[in-house]
């Protein structure tokens, strides 16, 4: 049974307007976060090999009430930053599941820090 007790930030990122500022420096995205609840849910055995295999580790599940998700790409859970790899909405559309890999070992991996 769903608690729903958990509490997620759902972030957002806003491309710049303008790829450089008057001073010719790059801009950087701004980010847009709010608070949702959540139900923590475990990686299945598949899935969690079949997310290796592509290159990325299903590290979390969580549900959010489909109202609440925005096609957010970055989710903040525990303390800590993730990337959506998969979203999947319920039949009655009331949920959407969110499929989540730790975002700090991904860009680790692609180079980006």
């Amino acid at each position: 049974m769903a608690k729903w007790s958990d509490i997620v930030t759902l972030i957002k990122t806003i491309p710049p307007t303008e790829a450089t500022n008057e001073n010719g420096f790059a801009e950087l995205p701004t980010e847009q976060s709010r608070s949702a609840f959540c139900n923590k849910k475990s990686v299945g055995y598949s899935e969690f090999y079949k997310s290796q295999q592509a290159g990325y580790k299903a590290e979390l599940k969580i549900d959010v009430y489909s109202q609440d998700y925005e096609a957010e790409e970055i989710v903040e859970f525990g303390g800590k930053r993730y990337k959506v790899l998969r979203t999947y909405e319920s039949r009655n559309g009331e949920f959407t599941e969110l499929t989540l890999s730790d975002l700090a070992e991904r860009s680790e991996a692609d180079g980006e820090i």
